[in-house]
C-alpha cells in the first residue's frame, strides 16, 4: 500500500508539506536564536491558536475543493462558488434572525437556495449550451450582485446561540466543523472509487462520447454535480458565518477560498480537462498551500505578496496539469500508432 501511495501525486506534495512545516516550526519557535528545541512543538506554527486558525480557514476550502474536484473530474467547471457561498449564507442569516424561525428553517431555506443555484448553472450549460466556464463566470457576478442588493452592502450579524456554539465547538486544536468537513471528504472519496456514480464521473470527463454510448446521460449527471457542488459551497459559507458570527457580501470573495480550492484540486492531481484525479491529493495540496501562506505570514511577508503567491501557485498548477495532459495524449497516440 505504501509503495502504491508513493506513486500518487499526493506523495511528493506530502514531502514538500512536511519540509515546509518543519522549516516554519523551527523559524517561528525561535530555535535558530537559541530557544530550547522543545519550543518547536508548543509555540509559533505549532501553537494551539495557530492550528485553530488554520483549521478554521480550511473548512470552507475543503467544502469547495470536494465539490469542485468532482465537477472537474466530470469535465466541467464552476467559478461561482464564492458568490453562492455568500448568498446562501446571507439567506441563512436573514431567515434565522426572524422571530418565528429556528435553525431547521434557516437550514432548509439555505438548502433550497443552494439547489436553485445549482439548477441555474446546469440550465445555462445543458439547455442554453454555454460552456461551464463562461456560464458560471457570469453567474458569479449575478450571485455577488444579489448579495449586495439583499444586504445593502452591509454585514448581517448572527446571534443564534446554538448556531454560534457549533461554530466555536472544538476538540483540542481541531474545530468540530473541520471534523465534519473531513467526514464529507471521506464520504465523497468513497463515492468516487466505490460507486457506479463515481465511475460514471470519470467516464464522462475522460471520454464524453464513450460515456453516451455506454448509456450515461451527461446532462443529468451535470445537474446532480452542480447541485451537490452548490450545496457544499453554501454549507461552507454557513460554516464561515458560524466562525465570524456575521456575513458580509464581499468577505468570502476577498479571502478567495474558491481560488485556493481550485489550485489545490489541480495541484493535487485533478485534471482541468476531466477524467482523472481523486480527493487525497487535493487535500494534501490544500494543507501545503495553507502552510505555505502561514509561513509567509510568519516571515512577515506583506499580505499583497501573499495574494501574488496564491495567483502564481494557481498558474503553476495549471501549467503542471497542461503538461501532464499533453504527455498522456502523446503516450496514447504512440500506443495507438504501435498497435
Amino acid at each position: 500500500m505504501f509503495k502504491r501511495f508513493t506513486r500518487t501525486k499526493a506523495f511528493p506534495l506530502l514531502v514538500i508539506f512536511i519540509v515546509l512545516l518543519l522549516f516554519t516550526m523551527i523559524y517561528s519557535s525561535g530555535v535558530l536564536k537559541g530557544e530550547p528545541i522543545g519550543k518547536m512543538f508548543t509555540t509559533g506554527m505549532m501553537s494551539k491558536a495557530n492550528w485553530l486558525t488554520n483549521f478554521y480557514t480550511m473548512v470552507i476550502q475543503v467544502m469547495m475543493m470536494v465539490g469542485l474536484s468532482c465537477v472537474l473530474i466530470s469535465g466541467n467547471f464552476d467559478l461561482s462558488l464564492a458568490g453562492q457561498a455568500t448568498f446562501g449564507a446571507q439567506i441563512f442569516a436573514i431567515v434565522i434572525a426572524q422571530p418565528w424561525s429556528n435553525l431547521f428553517l434557516a437550514a432548509v431555506a439555505a438548502l433550497v437556495a443552494a439547489i436553485l443555484f445549482g439548477l441555474c448553472n446546469a440550465f445555462l450549460v445543458n439547455k442554453i449550451g454555454l460552456p461551464a466556464f463562461i456560464a458560471t463566470m457570469g453567474m458569479a457576478s449575478v450571485y455577488t450582485g444579489l448579495c449586495q442588493v439583499v444586504s445593502g452592502n452591509n454585514l448581517i450579524s448572527v446571534n443564534n446561540p446554538a448556531f454560534l456554539a457549533f461554530g466555536s465547538k472544538t476538540y483540542g486544536p481541531v474545530p468540530l466543523m473541520f471534523i465534519v468537513a473531513i467526514v464529507i471528504l471521506i464520504v465523497f472519496e468513497i463515492i468516487l472509487f466505490r460507486t457506479r456514480f463515481g465511475r460514471s464521473l470519470y467516464m464522462a470527463g475522460g471520454n464524453p462520447t464513450a460515456a453516451r454510448l455506454c448509456g450515461l446521460n451527461p446532462s443529468k449527471l451535470r445537474v446532480v454535480l452542480f447541485v451537490v457542488n452548490s450545496i457544499l459551497a453554501v454549507f461552507g459559507g454557513i460554516c464561515w458565518t458560524a466562525q465570524m458570527k456575521m456575513i458580509h457580501p464581499t468577505a468570502i470573495a476577498s479571502s478567495a477560498p474558491n481560488m485556493t480550492a481550485t489550485a489545490a484540486a489541480i495541484l493535487g492531481g485533478v485534471s482541468f480537462g476531466g477524467g482523472t484525479g481523486e480527493l487525497l491529493g487535493p487535500f494534501v495540496a490544500l494543507m501545503l498551500i495553507n502552510v505555505f501562506e502561514n509561513m509567509l505570514n510568519i516571515l512577515a511577508v506583506s499580505d499583497y505578496w501573499v495574494i501574488v503567491a496564491q495567483g502564481l501557485l494557481l498558474i503553476v498548477s495549471l501549467i503542471i496539469d497542461y503538461v501532464g495532459v499533453r504527455r498522456r495524449e502523446a503516450a496514447d497516440l504512440a500506443k495507438a500508432m504501435s498497435a
